[in-house]
């Protein structure tokens, strides 16, 4: 009898303690900073496009295969602008493609380019109203190939 006694003792205590390991203590203590407060206003950085995708690849003879993809919240229009971007002092662009469509768009366009250069996209994703005002907007770039 006394086994069943110390043996549910032990199961006790083991069970409190495993309740107790879970429980954290925090204490929170004022912060005396002689630095001027300022106040900040937090904004998410995209309230419509959703997703934003692009990929350069050099192929044989030249060949750049370039490829963009927009992704936006339902009910608007997804918008891709690539330019296809040249180096030679300054970045200039060669091409431009461009499309639109319901939630997604995706482009996918091959150029032939001479060699001695650097290449890069620009791509420009937007989300547009029904009415086709721009509502949301971003610019961002692919890596950059060298075709030698």
């Amino acid at each position: 009898m006394e086994k069943k006694i110390v043996s549910k003792v032990i199961t006790s205590v083991i069970v409190i303690l495993i309740c107790l390991s879970d429980i954290s203590i925090v204490f929170a203590a004022e912060q005396n900073n002689q630095i001027k407060s300022e106040t900040y206003a937090i904004s998410p950085y995209f309230l419509y496009i959703t997703r934003c995708e692009n990929n350069l690849i050099l192929n044989s003879g030249g060949r750049l295969t370039c490829e963009g993809k927009t992704e936006v919240q339902y009910g608007y229009i997804a918008g891709l602008t690539i330019e296809l971007q040249q180096y030679d002092g300054q970045w200039e662009t060669i091409k431009t493609w461009n499309s639109s469509d319901s939630t997604v768009v995706s482009l996918y366009k091959d150029w032939y380019v001479v060699s001695g250069y650097q290449y890069r996209l620009k791509l420009t994703h937007t989300a547009k109203s029904s009415n086709s005002t721009v509502i949301d907007s971003f610019v961002n770039y692919s890596k950059t190939i060298t075709y030698d």
